[in-house]
Order: C-alpha cells, then structure tokens, then sequence
C-alpha cells in the first residue's frame, strides 16, 4: 500500500469515527429526554393529587423531590455498577 492509499484509509476511518461518535451522540440525547420525561410523568403521577392550585402543595412538593431523589440514587448506584459488571464479564471471557 503506497502513502496515498494509507492517508485515504485513515481519513475514512476518521469520518467512520466521527459519524459513529454523532449517532451515539443522538442516541445518547435521545434516552436522555426518554428519562427526563418518564421520570416527570412518574413521580407527577404519583406524588400530584390536587388541581385546585397552580402551585404544588407542600407534601406534594415533599413527594416530587423524594421521588426524584429516590430516581437519581439508584440511577447513581446502578452507573456505577456498570464497569464493574463490564469487566467481570470481559475477564470471564478471556477465560
């Protein structure tokens, strides 16, 4: 393979990186407003019982903030459980 051949090569590589880098962008944003918009309908629908304001209630409020609390904890606990299940099941491949 000449110099031109390998310099062409790369430059596909780099666009085929680059339009994979953009589509896991999408997909990314994608599940992220997925997220945002079930958790919203969840705890709403859980925690939101009265129509009679424009304002939440107080054990409303209480309940929305839990549930969201209660959300981003297990969404921590289980981001950080991923690489240790990544390498768990790489190393038991290597086996």
């Amino acid at each position: 393979m000449d110099a031109a051949a390998a310099a062409t090569a790369a430059g596909d590589d780099e666009q085929d990186q680059a339009r994979l880098d953009a589509i896991a962008d999408g997909l990314q944003t994608r599940d992220a407003m997925r997220l945002y918009n079930w958790l919203s309908h969840r705890c709403f629908s859980d925690c939101v019982v009265s129509f009679y304001r424009r304002a939440l209630g107080k054990r409303e409020e209480e309940c929305v903030r839990s549930c969201v609390r209660k959300y981003l904890l297990l969404s921590t606990a289980t981001a950080a459980r991923f690489p240790h299940l990544a390498d768990s099941s790489s190393s038991s491949a290597d086996d």
